[in-house]
């Protein structure tokens, strides 16, 4: 491999150590390998630029056209390997990819050997090449190392303005450290921050200034620049890039610049997913460079989901419901969301549907079933249970014997009265024939005395056996794990139905009973029989609520059909009254809206 010799004063040696960017040592470079290659008529490096095109870096000699370089350039370029050609002048062409670590092609040089050259001399240019891309394969990786510093720099003071945004105390204090960080990183005289409240852009920090007047004409301007920044929602600044100057609109900013003096202007939009939530508007007196743009572009991105947040927690609830509804709205009108869209019509026609076809309107209530004819059998006298035969459930027969009360007491006394009847009859008989009128009308009033306690008595022992009193079942009553226990005058012991037929006991909700009247029909669900339903018609509804489990009640009785099963006394369901008709909406939400008139009823004064 050739040794390069030592740098003179002035030489292209020197120059490629000496240059500090990179056209100077890709021009350097290709000055010091043309001059090595005696044969060499020009040349030109290709480099890739910011956005992937491939452009002269470096042509030597100086203002020469090169573009009878550019097939063989783009067919080592295409097939990434040494590509040799000849023109049509019969000049020998070479041209070498330049490859990075990665594989990625970075560039290409090309030389023109001219027409004389031959195989030796194309070896050397080959051999030349091969050793000096070292030289522009460095460039290009000091240009990714560089580009990735900055990027690595740009991400660390974007996240730390996030974290300290989130970090803040609150709200105004996270922007106005916010536009304070921003002035200090890009060394701006005024950074302005705006948010979207929902109608328009609000300035809600202004750097290096605790307080601000929004109604001043200056920031009456700064509003409509950032404005027009977030209607186009890309950047807007002044001095305006060349090729952005038919682009985008920057009136609003231009006459902003006009009214403050300011020789650079910058309005970055802060955008969400679909909207932009936000606007910083930059000042200072240096035009803004591609770093910082890039620098800006991050910021956008990162701080527009992070205001929101950050406002989301320091609002209240009034304000967040107000944020949440406004943003549902948009989204029924706009053109995001089919989905919800579709979703919201349907509902729409759904309630429509809802309230306008009439369905009919039923009271549903808890029933029991009873006997239509139901008698008590009860206790003649105070006294103690002996036997108890009958029980709850137990078909029975009039006059059959249910429970047998103790007669013990009751014989006795039996005793005692017939004696004492037999002695008030003697002492009256004694006093008879002795002819002693007032003995004989005391003698008589005391046998009348016993005479009646014994009726009594004998009454008692007729009654000892409670009977059942109509043919039926036993619906009520259980005294076989009582025996012996006490009884009272009047209580009832035994409840037996009648075999004659069934009725229903609704127990009507208070909200519900006016809407019930006599005649209406229904249907009776039993827990037990939960496939059919069993039509009924409202007989009577009694006018006295009773308090069950919290709610009141009212008792209303209905009178099953002809085809009723064969029920069982104290059988429960769910009956159901129909009562008309009405809107399905208006049915499902009458117990909530009475409910809500009668809290308003009671709080208003």
């Amino acid at each position: 491999m050739p040794v390069p010799p030592a740098a003179a004063p002035g030489s292209a040696w020197q120059q490629l150590a000496q240059a500090r960017t990179v056209h100077a040592l890709c021009q350097a470079w290709l000055a010091v390998l043309c001059g090595e290659l005696t044969q060499a008529q020009a040349g030109v490096v290709l480099l890739a630029d910011a956005e992937g095109a491939f452009a002269p870096a470096g042509a030597w000699p100086p203002g020469r056209a090169l573009n009878a370089l550019s097939d063989v350039a783009r067919q080592a370029m295409t097939s990434r390997a040494v590509a040799v050609q000849r023109g049509e002048e019969g000049a020998l062409r070479c041209a070498y990819p330049l490859l990075g670590g990665d594989g990625a092609l970075v560039g290409a040089v090309v030389i023109d050997l001219g027409s004389a050259a031959d195989a030796a001399a194309l070896a050397a240019c080959r051999q030349w090449l091969h050793w000096g891309a070292a030289w522009l394969l460095d460039l290009a990786n000091q240009q990714v190392l560089q580009a990735q510093a900055r990027r690595l720099e740009h991400t660390g003071f974007v996240l730390d303005l996030v974290l300290g945004t989130l970090g803040a105390p609150g709200f105004r204090e996270a922007t106005l450290a916010l536009v304070n960080r921003v002035a200090e990183r890009l060394a701006c005289h005024q950074v302005l921050l705006a948010l979207d409240d929902g109608h328009r852009l609000r300035i809600q920090a202004v750097s290096h200034a605790a307080t601000f007047d929004e109604r001043s004409s200056r920031f009456h301007l700064a509003v409509e620049a950032m404005s027009e920044a977030a209607d186009q929602r890309q950047r807007t600044q002044r001095p305006a890039p060349v090729a952005a100057e038919a682009a985008v609109a920057d009136l609003a900013l231009r006459r902003y610049a006009e009214a403050t003096g300011s020789a650079a202007l910058l309005a970055q939009p802060l955008e969400q997913p679909g909207r932009v939530a936000g606007v910083l508007l930059l000042e200072r007196d240096q035009p803004f460079q591609p770093d910082e743009l890039m620098l800006l572009e991050a910021l956008g991105l990162a701080l527009a989901t992070t205001l929101a947040q950050r406002r989301r927690a320091d609002e209240g609830l009034a304000t967040h419901a107000r944020r949440s509804l406004r943003t549902q709205a948009m989204r029924l009108v706009d053109s995001s969301h089919p989905g919800l869209k579709l979703a919201a019509g349907a509902s729409a026609l759904l309630l429509l549907v809802l309230a306008l076809v009439p369905a009919p309107f039923r009271i549903a209530a808890p029933a029991t079933v009873e006997g239509t004819v139901q008698r008590a059998a009860v206790a003649p006298f105070d006294g103690f249970v002996r036997e108890a035969p009958g029980r709850a459930g137990d078909s029975v027969r009039a006059g059959q014997v249910l429970a047998v009360l103790e007669d013990q007491e009751l014989r006795l006394e039996r005793v005692r009265y017939e004696a004492e009847l037999e002695l008030a009859q003697r002492k009256e008989s004694e006093a008879m024939s002795a002819g002693k009128r007032v003995e004989q009308r005391l003698a008589a009033a005391q046998a009348n005395q016993a005479r009646a306690q014994l009726g009594l008595v004998m009454e008692k022992l007729a009654r000892v056996a409670i009977t059942a009193p109509v043919d039926g079942v036993v619906v009520k009553g259980d005294l076989s794990q009582q025996l012996g226990s006490p009884v009272q005058q009047g209580q009832v012991l035994f409840e037996v139905a009648a075999g004659g037929g069934w009725r229903v006991v609704l127990k009507v909700d208070e909200r519900d009973v006016a809407h019930v009247q006599p005649g209406q029909a229904g249907e009776l669900v039993l827990s037990s029989l939960p496939d059919r339903a069993w039509p009924f018609r409202v007989q009577r509804v009694t006018p006295v609520s009773v308090a069950e489990e919290g709610r009141n009640t009212f008792r209303v009785e209905a009178a099953l059909g002809d085809d009723a099963p064969a029920l069982s006394p104290n059988m429960q369901g769910v009956a159901k009254v129909s009562v008309g008709r009405a809107g399905l909406l208006w049915v499902w939400t009458r117990p909530v809206l009475d409910w809500l008139r009668l809290a308003w009823w009671k709080a208003l004064p």
